[in-house]
């Protein structure tokens, strides 16, 4: 039986706040996905806000529910082998790799490639050189990666505290624009006709939805994790409806500190939140937002690589990846050659994407594969989920029916209105993501047939229920 070298017991509950917290990265993506949201559903960004916290209520049962159960480091690929079958999780927990892959990749880009240019040229007037990006990119990637590589607990410890800044500041600034707009403020913006229409409407309840995902980070920390079954859990549920709020209030004031009518230009600024920071609050309260920005972005990288760390740790005890991911640091307890792949590949994938479209279109190209893998991953999970219950003899109709089938209905819109009409660069991410989900699907495929009936014994490793020191859960 092979035994998990991860340490046990060391997470907390509030680190796994901190971890769920610093995947969503209230500021960074405040900066970027919120703006995204807005390009849709302009002056009825709050309406949409609204209605994606209700969305991600019913996104977030699924991971949920599956905690309730099942701990590991495999997340949800052991979620959904245990549900189905071993080719379904691995085939699901792959789709989830190239998601967190995708994430690192193109947030790196964003903070070399779109922000740092924005700033320099918005508030200083300066034109940065045109490669100065590929630098900034290496030494970030490099720095971001020792907090994870060196253990687990420091990390979740500074994601806590970098996300609680960023709570904190971004409460501030909207408090600020609100109550300095004075009569401006108005309930208009909760109605639809601002959008200009129910489609453009959805497709920024789409990506608000894309904000509130993060409260899934916690799930990979499930070996490492103290009463996992009930903290990783609670977990979700308090930074969801701390992030939810947030996002809600933030939608809201950046809706009437910039015009509710004149939110089509919104968006077409890469940096509307510091142009808004600057304006209301002034420009030492802009040094503070940039500073925490940078801090942000930092934060937010070092959430993924926790869990591609654990997810190529669990695929490579179990022989789907190289051996060599599976070394766990003596000193520090970590996946430590997994988080330094991922770190240092990332850099690759970056910079070629970068070189080959340019910063911008190379960072669309990259959320816009990282939203389609999570789209998929997520509808996979979603399908999985009754049939966990079902061999569990505790089915709800409600909870492990009704709201599973309306996420996976609501993520299927998602993906069409995400794809269609096909217009660059958007068009070539989409190209790009079927092409990758077949070489999934070919490479789980082969893997099977290799390993015939001893594909059986991958994604069964567990943290131990209370009081037990069985590691491998009910096939």
């Amino acid at each position: 039986m092979v035994k998990t070298g991860l340490m046990r017991g060391s997470v907390g509950f509030w680190p796994l706040v901190g971890q769920t917290i610093a995947f969503t990265a209230p500021l960074a993506s405040v900066v970027t996905s919120l703006t995204g949201a807005a390009l849709y559903a302009k002056g009825a960004l709050p309406l949409a806000i609204l209605i994606a916290v209700i969305s991600g209520l019913i996104w977030v049962n699924t991971p949920y529910q599956y905690s309730t159960k099942i701990a590991s480091a495999g997340g949800f690929y052991t979620f959904t082998r245990k549900a189905i079958g071993p080719k379904y999780g691995l085939f699901d927990g792959l789709i989830y790799l190239m998601f967190e892959y995708a994430i690192l990749a193109n947030t790196t880009l964003f903070f070399s490639g779109v922000l740092i240019p924005a700033i320099f040229s918005d508030f200083f007037g300066i034109t940065v050189s045109k490669y100065l990006w590929i630098p900034i990119l290496i030494v970030f990637v490099l720095i971001f990666t020792v907090l994870p590589y060196i253990g687990i607990k420091p990390s979740m410890k500074y994601a806590l505290f970098g996300s609680l800044l960023e709570i904190a500041i971004l409460i501030i600034l909207s408090a600020a624009i609100i109550i300095i707009s004075g009569p401006k403020n108005t309930g208009t913006v909760f109605l639809p006709e601002l959008s200009g229409g129910i489609s453009p409407l959805f497709e920024g309840v789409v990506l608000g939805t894309f904000l509130m995902t993060g409260a899934s980070g916690a799930v990979y920390i499930g070996e490492e994790a103290k009463m996992p079954r009930t903290n990783i859990k609670k977990a979700m549920a308090v930074s969801f409806v701390i992030t939810g709020a947030l996002f809600l209030l933030v939608a809201y004031a950046f809706t009437i500190g910039w015009g509710p009518t004149k939110m089509g230009n919104f968006a077409t600024e890469l940096i509307p939140g510091l142009i808004l920071s600057d304006k209301f609050l002034g420009f030492p309260f802009l040094v503070v937002i940039v500073i925490l920005l940078f801090n942000s972005v930092f934060v937010s990288m070092v959430s993924p690589l926790n869990v591609l760390g654990r997810i190529s740790y669990s695929f490579s005890r179990d022989g789907v990846m190289p051996p060599w991911f599976v070394k766990i640091h003596p000193k520090y307890k970590t996946p430590s050659n997994a988080i330094a792949f991922m770190g240092i590949s990332s850099i690759v994938v970056s910079v070629i994407v970068g070189l080959v479209y340019g910063p911008f279109y190379g960072y669309i190209i990259l959320i816009t594969i990282a939203s389609l893998a999570l789209f998929a991953g997520h509808i996979m999970s979603d399908f999985a989920l009754p049939f966990l219950y079902h061999k569990l003899h505790e089915l709800n109709i409600g909870l492990h029916i009704i709201l599973p089938i309306t996420s996976l209905i609501v993520l299927v819109f998602g993906v069409y209105f995400s794809v269609i009409p096909p217009v660059f660069p958007y068009s070539l991410a989409t190209t790009a993501t079927v092409i990758l989900i077949a070489l999934i699907g070919i490479f789980v495929a082969h893997f099977a047939k290799k390993r015939g009936k001893s594909i059986e014994d991958i994604g069964t490793i567990e943290a131990p229920l209370p009081g037990s020191n069985n590691e491998k859960i009910n096939k």
